[in-house]
């Protein structure tokens, strides 16, 4: 049979064509296929071609305005070339209409659906890519002005799990940019206030009263102005008939100024505290006695208040969380009982931040300010000098740090490196060119002050949607412009239209300037990702993902800024937007100073249970990071250990010395079954918008499966080659989502990579000694017997292993050290012992 030519098929459409077909007709399921096919296939001949006519050249002449191709839309290019598209589809949503979006036609569908925010339809639509297998997916970075949080892990981890499923599982063929924001009005202002901050710590040389000072002043315009904005939300009353979105967005608004407000408090309580240290020259035994009295607890150290103190709140942190929960669930009187819980968790929240600056102040009070009202100071300082700091290497070098910082904790948290990073700075020029072309095209203008503005009603006028992720025919709130054009924003009053944003602004002193038609300035914040973009893939992408708060402003103009480029109606293809990561109730960000970093995370958490932890939740919902999300991922990772060890216990054992073959015919074909209704659910958990939770609910439930086989009581016997199918089989999926590596093995790897032949014999005693141990504490046995057992294991372990095996001595010490926690255990009880051995099997291996 002579070999088939794929790469004819692909380049003619046709092999795209015939996956669309058999996708259609597995769901259709007609009694006889082929009959189907061969009637699909002379319908397809005998239907008019559409042609996609040559693109123009996409820089210098653009399509003209409302171009069709048939009736599809204009077609634009992208790296792979002269794309095409399908009839549009108009979607609605609470009663909003989507703009038209055109699906792609020219790439293979192999049965994936996924939600597409150009969309945002409750069904997900195919995912079909511009052409063949390719994928080009673009991807907005961090800005870096500082360390990176959950809520960034939330999106770069779920994207990268995305990422490997379409690569890995589905084998499309993904060439996969990211592009760092370094430079940005955020990062203007971290760099100018760290330097403001240290000439200032340097100039005071020690000067305790004039540090105090100046920091008694900053906190009083900070108080004043905080309570200013409460003011004024309180007094803000919405109309009965505001639409939705503006209510929640008022109250959003409301609450973080009351988080702001509560840390403004515990920040000036703790600088309350160091004032009295400093005062009282070193005699501090009064201030601690006086925090163990609002504690409500006798006198102790300060060491032991803060243990005291971290357990109250973990503990008070579990009540809230469950309150919250049965406040979701309409549990009557949960509401009071929350608020009641919450005003404990503030009064906690003082007695804390006391404790804290105590902690640093006994060392150095001048310290102790510094580490604790320093931003505040650093504001005033920059209000009244920021003007000053013009050289461009200090915003530079703040970025460098930050960027880096945010490599480790991508390559911490195993997010695969991109195919393309790029940085702004390194595109200034192309950015200009790309904003006189829209001048040019009388889309933009110049303002009064330099800065250039997308001009939004020329934009509609030529036949242009905006906002198509999130529709609203209303101007611009002034949060989400506040959010759109930074801190550092020009007058408004300057724009045509509210709606107008900044595609150029022009700097003033203090900020980084280049120069420009219309004077020394910077990119504004969204034109940076359609220039790079471009650059990189075209005037056309197949995936553009970002975090769900970058909808808009952020993404919405950046679509349109790039079609007014462009000059066609789609620049992107499918948007993934992955939900917030809610942590206390509210969106977790550096703006309200709620975060958890990521190496604190990786303190207390590791990798994988975090990125379990995602694949336990919807990737484009809203979670709660919590103790009961990382603790369900915890549980689900120790399921999948045991299990992984019980496998390759078996696999060591004798058993090839017996009979072989399906001896338990029923349970060993009901176990095959398990494992083929497991790999169907895994693959339309896949295929159904990367429905991980799904798939992980059938991994999981075809180990307890599995756990339940073996278990069964003598003589049964197993099929162990069957039990290492699903073994292999669930590494190979986990492996897929990145939470387990290697090639073909069952499992994690063994830390310090090696074979883990080498540590056979020590393994197997552990897995004896471990059963022996548990056995005897789960009947009630007599602890001596435990003692009995720690007695025999070392001599037994060292005889079993390799002197010269590395993994082996490694596994040994595991072992004596398992035995000496369990004699220490059995000198109390027997839930001592039993917790001793779900610890070694948990995280001893890990």
């Amino acid at each position: 049979m002579a070999e088939v030519n794929l790469a004819y098929l692909a380049q003619h459409g046709v092999e795209a064509k015939l996956n669309q077909l058999v996708n259609q007709m597995v769901m259709d399921k007609p009694a006889d296929p082929l009959q189907y096919l061969a009637d699909a296939l002379s319908k397809a001949a005998a239907a008019p071609q559409r042609i996609c006519p040559p693109c123009p050249p996409a820089l210098e002449a653009p399509p003209p305005r409302n171009a069709r191709v048939a009736d599809g839309m204009v077609c634009p290019c992208n790296l792979f070339g002269e794309l095409s598209f399908g009839e549009p589809i108009i979607s609605k949503k609470d009663k909003t209409e989507h703009p038209p979006w055109y699906p792609s036609q020219g790439g293979v569908d192999v049965g994936l659906r996924v939600h597409n925010t150009l969309t945002d339809q409750s069904d997900p639509v195919p995912f079909v890519p511009g052409r063949g297998r390719r994928v080009l997916w673009y991807t907005c970075g961090p800005t870096v002005y500082d360390a990176c949080h959950m809520g960034h892990a939330r999106a770069y981890l779920t994207f990268d799990i995305l990422r490997r499923i379409i690569e890995d599982y589905f084998r499309y063929e993904v060439l996969y940019h990211i592009n760092i924001t370094d430079i940005d009005d955020k990062i203007i202002l971290r760099a100018r206030r760290n330097k403001l901050l240290a000439d200032f710590k340097a100039e005071s040389a020690g000067n305790y009263t004039a540090v105090e000072a100046a920091l008694d002043a900053s906190i009083a315009a900070k108080g004043a102005k905080l309570d200013k904005k409460i003011a004024t939300l309180a007094a803000k009353e919405l109309p009965a008939d505001a639409p939705s979105r503006d209510k929640e967005m008022h109250e959003d608004e409301k609450k973080a100024a009351a988080l702001k407000k509560r840390q403004f408090e515990e920040m000036s309580a703790s600088v309350a505290t160091i004032k009295a240290v400093a005062a009282s020259a070193g005699e501090v035994a009064s201030i601690l006695e006086g925090i163990c009295s609002e504690a409500g607890v006798a006198s102790m150290s300060a060491a032991a208040l803060g243990t005291l103190l971290t357990e109250k709140t973990v503990a008070l942190n579990e009540e809230i969380e469950a309150a919250r929960d049965a406040l979701d669930k309409a549990v009557p009187a949960t509401a009071e009982k929350l608020a009641g819980l919450n005003q404990q968790s503030v009064t906690l929240g003082l007695m804390t931040a006391k404790h804290k600056a105590l902690a640093v102040a006994m060392d150095s009070p001048i310290e102790a300010l510094f580490a604790f009202g320093g931003s505040e100071l650093s504001e005033t300082l920059d209000a009244e000098k920021g003007e000053t700091v013009a050289d461009h290497e200090i915003f530079n070098a703040h970025a460098r740090y930050w960027e880096k910082a945010y490599l480790e904790d991508m390559a911490a948290l195993g997010v695969k490196d991109p195919d393309v990073m790029t940085r702004v700075t390194e595109y200034v020029p192309q950015i200009v060119e790309f904003v006189q072309k829209i001048v040019d095209k009388g889309l933009a203008y110049r303002g009064t002050s330099g800065s250039v503005y997308l001009d939004i009603d020329a934009f509609k006028t030529q036949g242009h949607h905006y906002r198509k992720l999130s529709p609203y025919s209303g101007d611009t709130s002034a949060a989400d412009m506040a959010e759109g054009e930074g801190e550092l924003a020009g007058e408004a009053s300057e724009k045509k239209n509210p709606n107008d944003f900044a595609l150029w602004k022009s700097s003033k002193p203090g900020e980084p300037a280049w120069p420009s038609p219309w004077g020394s300035g910077r990119p504004g914040w969204h034109i940076e990702c359609s220039v790079v973009a471009g650059d990189i893939l075209g005037a056309n992408m197949d995936i553009h993902a970002g975090g769900s708060d970058l909808k808009f402003p952020h993404h919405d103009n950046e679509l349109a800024q790039s079609e007014a480029y462009y000059g066609h109606h789609q620049w992107v293809n499918y948007f993934f937007h992955a939900g917030h990561l809610h942590i206390k109730g509210l969106k977790m960000s550096k703006s309200l100073k709620n975060f958890i970093t990521i190496r604190q995370a990786l303190q207390e958490h590791s990798a994988r249970q975090i990125r379990l932890m995602f694949l336990m939740q919807p990737w484009d919902r809203p979670m709660n990071f919590s103790d009961q999300t990382v603790g369900a991922a915890k549980t689900k990772e120790a399921q999948f250990k045991n299990f992984f060890g019980t496998v390759k216990a078996l696999m060591r054992s004798k058993w090839l010395e017996e009979e072989v073959g399906w001896r338990s015919k029923q349970e060993d074909r009901a176990l095959y079954d398990q494992i083929a209704d497991c790999q169907s659910k895994c693959h339309q958990g896949f295929c159904d918008n990367f429905n991980t939770p799904q798939v992980v609910d059938a991994l999981s439930s075809l180990v307890t499966y599995c756990n339940n086989y073996i278990s069964r009581p003598p003589p049964a016997a197993m099929a162990v080659y069957l039990l290492q199918k699903a073994a292999v089989y669930i590494t190979q999926i986990l492996r897929t989502v990145g939470v387990a590596e290697g090639a073909d093995e069952i499992g994690f790897p063994v830390s310090n990579a090696g074979s883990e032949s080498e540590v056979e014999g020590p393994l197997d005693a552990l897995t004896a000694f471990r059963d022996h141990v548990r056995s005897i504490a789960r009947k009630k046995g007599p602890l001596e017997d435990v003692l009995s057992a720690c007695d025999a294991l070392a001599e037994k372990a060292l005889a079993s292993a390799p002197a010269a095996a590395r993994l082996s001595e490694q596994v040994v010490k595991v072992l004596t050290d398992f035995a000496a926690a369990t004699r220490s255990a059995a000198a109390e009880s027997h839930s001592a012992v039993l917790s001793v051995c779900d610890h070694v099997r948990d995280d001893a291996l890990s």
